[in-house]
């Protein structure tokens, strides 16, 4: 795998997008609902991505594009699943090229001016598709009587708040709700 060089043209966000494979194979049945299974857990990714450029880029990130994105693995900096997941906008993510490139000169007041797009492929591991829980999973109380595996019980040991609700703040005065 190798790293998209930073002084190459950023991905666009014009354009971009992705298209989500489940892997889902589905099988007619004569008599009942049809059935369907996953032939992967992986969810992978084919991105749409675009880049817009000068003429004088172009003479530097066409020649290593043509080197490394068909046959390589290239952590490009994207939007996404591993950006979502560490809270930022992008991150390094592992794609390779997939398609051709398409090439369009776009006309701004003399300049030179590129547009470019491809298809890509991105699959995530395991790690990257694991579930995520929702909430904390704090237990309070004490370890001789703590409260509901599943909730947030805010108060003392002794009063707990009920167990159907998530409270923060005090039972008396609680913050939220949910």
């Amino acid at each position: 795998m190798i790293d998209y060089p930073s002084t190459l043209p950023c991905v666009s966000r014009v354009g971009h997008g992705a298209s989500l494979a489940s892997g889902i194979v589905r099988s007619p049945i004569e008599a009942g609902a049809t059935r369907q299974r996953r032939m992967h857990e992986q969810l992978s990714h084919r991105l749409s991505l675009t880049w817009e450029m000068s003429q004088a880029a172009l003479a530097d990130w066409l020649p290593w594009v043509n080197a490394h994105a068909w046959d390589d693995w290239v952590r490009l900096p994207l939007p996404g699943l591993l950006a979502s997941r560490l809270g930022v906008n992008v991150t390094p993510t592992p794609v390779r090229f997939t398609s051709d490139l398409s090439q369009e000169l776009i006309p701004l007041a003399g300049r030179w001016f590129w547009r470019l797009g491809v298809e890509a492929e991105y699959v995530p591991t395991g790690d990257d598709l694991a579930v995520i829980p929702l909430g904390a999973w704090i237990i309070a109380g004490s370890p001789a009587a703590p409260s509901s595996p599943d909730w947030i019980i805010a108060g003392t040991p002794p009063t707990p708040s009920n167990l159907n609700r998530v409270l923060a703040g005090t039972p008396a005065a609680p913050a939220g709700w949910i």
